[in-house]
C-alpha cells in the first residue's frame, strides 16, 4: 500500500510538473516579440481624460472623442464625443460653453504624440490610434500602456510590509500607492491599511 501511495503521489507530480511547462510554452509562444524600427509613423493620437471644473477644455460633442463623456462644470453629463480618429469626420471648430471636462477610459500622458519616434504599431499602446506623415490612419497600438505614476512620497505613509520582507516594517520609504511594488501593503502612522501594490508596470511622469 506505502508504495502504491508513493507512486500515485510521483505520478501526480509529474503531471503538476508537466502542466506547469505546459502553460510556461504557451505563454512563450503567445509573447509578441517587437521590432525597433524609427521614422515610419507621423503622429498619433491617444484619447484620454482632459480638463476639470477649474480648467475648462475648448471642444465640442462633435470633435469630442468617441468612447469619451463630457461633463459641464457642475458635474452634469452634457454627451458622448462623436468624432472617430480612424475616420474623422468635418466638425465645427468652436467650444461648447457648456462642456468643461471628459471622462475617457485612459487617463494621464498625452493624447497628441508627435513626434513618435521609434513607436511601431507593435510597440504602440492598445486604444491609441497611429498616423503615417500623410495623415493617414495605420493602425491601433498592440502593447499594453504602462501605468503612470508620480515619483511623489506619499506623506500618509509610515511604513510598508512586501512579501519580499516577511512581516519586517519597513519605514521611511519614499513611495505611494501607484510604485508600490506587487502585493506590498502601505500602511499610516495608526496602523491602518491605506492601500496594497498591484502588479503593474508604470512609467513616472515626475
Amino acid at each position: 500500500m506505502a508504495v502504491h501511495k508513493q507512486v500515485s503521489f510521483l505520478a501526480y507530480l509529474l503531471l503538476v510538473v508537466g502542466l506547469l511547462l505546459l502553460v510556461s510554452a504557451v505563454e512563450h509562444v503567445d509573447a509578441k516579440p517587437c521590432t525597433m524600427e524609427c521614422g515610419h509613423l507621423g503622429f498619433g493620437i491617444c484619447p484620454r481624460s482632459q480638463g476639470s471644473p477649474q480648467n475648462p477644455i475648448c471642444t465640442n460633442c462633435c470633435s469630442g472623442f468617441k468612447g469619451c463623456n463630457y461633463y459641464s462644470v457642475n458635474g452634469t453629463f452634457i454627451c458622448e464625443g462623436q468624432s472617430d480618429p480612424r475616420k474623422p469626420k468635418p466638425c465645427p471648430l468652436n467650444c461648447d460653453p457648456h462642456i468643461a471636462y471628459s471622462k475617457c477610459p485612459r487617463s494621464g500622458g498625452k493624447t497628441f504624440i508627435y513626434p513618435t519616434g521609434c513607436t511601431t504599431c507593435c510597440t504602440g499602446y492598445k486604444g491609441c490610434y497611429y498616423f503615417g506623415k500623410d495623415g493617414k490612419f495605420v493602425c491601433e497600438g498592440e502593447s499594453d500602456e504602462p501605468k503612470a505614476c508620480t515619483m511623489e512620497c506619499d506623506p500618509r505613509v509610515a511604513y510598508m510590509i512586501c512579501p519580499s520582507s516577511g512581516l519586517a516594517k519597513l519605514s521611511q520609504v519614499c513611495v505611494n500607492c501607484c510604485t508600490a511594488g506587487d502585493g506590498c501593503k502601505l500602511y499610516g502612522y495608526d496602523g491602518s491599511l491605506i492601500c496594497t501594490g498591484e502588479p503593474q508596470s508604470y512609467i513616472s511622469t515626475a
